[in-house]
């Protein structure tokens, strides 16, 4: 190596003059080393010292005049070395050599910085170690989650992408600086939690006037086996306050909901510590009939394109998630009149348990409006099912009828 100073070479002499006082470390860099002695016990007037330093076999010296301290600059970080400090007389003579052993200091990395964290991924990077720019050297980096064996990776770049990473696992990061010959600097070190992984493709399955039906694809990278988590729904419409339930289904029924109006609805994967994933979204809109239906208010009807019994009609309603229709209203009866029957179809309404006493397939009972047609109900015992009998345009009138009666029917849901 090129150092500053004369060249010598070390050799024994007689303790003639006094040595100086130990040598002592008043600062110690990468590349430098300021070193102080004390004045040789007994000696006046003007002093002279020789110092020289080397590593791996190579030594340089300076002397020194009348100043019992030196700054050493050029030497290589991390390495080494052996310095000496011997008295000088006028005529040659030395005393004995006072020496130390001291190492340059091997700088880490600087400012390592998470730079971007996802579910199985992170990106990490750090300023190159000062003073290194000309010298022979790598990065080793190792990380680690709790329990774990470390992952230990090299690159000669100031960045690094770890990889293959557990999702929503908290990772241990350090970094050190390694010369050729292995020495390594200090750790530095930094930590980061992956990130928790939101549902995939949230779909609205189904809609109709009054509920909906969601699903969701499991979040990538996580299993029960290794995360205990769960799902939490919010769902809302403009103005309200939102609806907010969990489940460990990938799917859910959303009921209750206003007619003809659009919801929001969120859902995020939720760990047992309580730690939420990001919201995924989509909106919805209620008040679609299934195909053949036909929407009035908040309900949808279906007008049966068969003839059956009173029983077999209302199982087919049953069958189609909704039930033989229940008038509540003129205006209903309007609506439901404008479908022309094929001039009877079968209604939600009889008196079959009790004979007088007409009920709705809800088991509520028929009080008002009324809507039946001169000299109706008839009575008697086979007559114990409603029907709507369609006359002309308007409201329509209803008649009692044989519950075994094969017509047409209306179902509502």
């Amino acid at each position: 190596m090129s150092c500053d100073g004369d060249q010598h070479t070390m050799q024994s002499s007689d303790d003639v003059l006094p040595p100086p006082g130990d040598i002592q470390v008043l600062l110690l860099t990468l590349d430098s080393v300021s070193l102080s002695w004390s004045s040789p016990q007994g000696l006046i007037g003007p002093q002279t010292f020789r110092v020289t330093w080397g590593c791996d076999g190579e030594t340089s010296s300076t002397r020194v005049k009348d100043v019992h301290h030196l700054k050493i600059s050029s030497l290589k970080p991390g390495e080494k070395y052996q310095f000496n400090v011997a008295t000088e007389g006028e005529d040659g003579r030395q005393s004995r050599w006072v020496s130390a052993s001291l190492s340059t200091v091997l700088p880490a990395p600087d400012q390592l910085t998470v730079d971007s964290v996802d579910t199985t991924s992170a990106a990490v990077s750090w300023n190159q170690s000062p003073g290194l720019d000309h010298t022979q050297h790598h990065y080793q980096i190792s990380y680690r989650c709790s329990g774990t064996e470390p992952h230990i990776t090299t690159t000669s770049s100031p960045s690094i992408t770890l990889c293959d990473l557990k999702p929503a696992t908290e990772y241990s990061v350090t970094v050190c600086t390694v010369l050729e010959n292995g020495k390594q600097s200090q750790l530095v070190l930094t930590t980061f939690t992956t990130v928790l992984p939101a549902p995939d493709q949230l779909t609205v399955d189904s809609v109709d006037t009054t509920s909906a039906a969601v699903s969701w694809s499991q979040p990538p990278g996580l299993n029960q086996t290794q995360h205990h988590y769960h799902y939490q729904i919010s769902y809302q419409c403009p103005g309200t306050k939102p609806h907010i339930t969990t489940t460990s289904s990938h799917s859910i029924s959303l009921s209750d909901l206003q007619c003809g109006t659009q919801y929001s609805v969120t859902v995020c994967t939720v760990l047992e510590n309580g730690k939420q994933s990001q919201l995924v979204s989509t909106t919805l809109t209620t008040g679609s009939c299934p195909e053949g239906w036909r929407r009035f208010g908040c309900s949808c009807y279906y007008l049966s394109t068969e003839e059956k019994s009173w029983e077999e009609s209302r199982q087919d309603c049953l069958e189609r998630g909704a039930d033989l229709v229940i008038i509540n209203s003129e205006e209903e009866q309007t609506f439901i009149n404008g479908f022309e029957p094929d001039s009877y179809a079968w209604i939600g309404l009889t008196d079959s348990v009790t004979e007088g006493t007409w009920k709705w397939v809800d088991g509520t009972p028929l009080t008002t409006p009324r809507y039946w047609w001169s000299g109706e109900p008839g009575g008697g015992t086979y007559q114990n099912c409603g029907e709507i009998y369609y006359i002309s345009s308007g409201q329509g009138v209803w008649r009692d009828y044989d519950c075994t009666f094969s017509q047409q029917w209306i179902c509502e849901k």
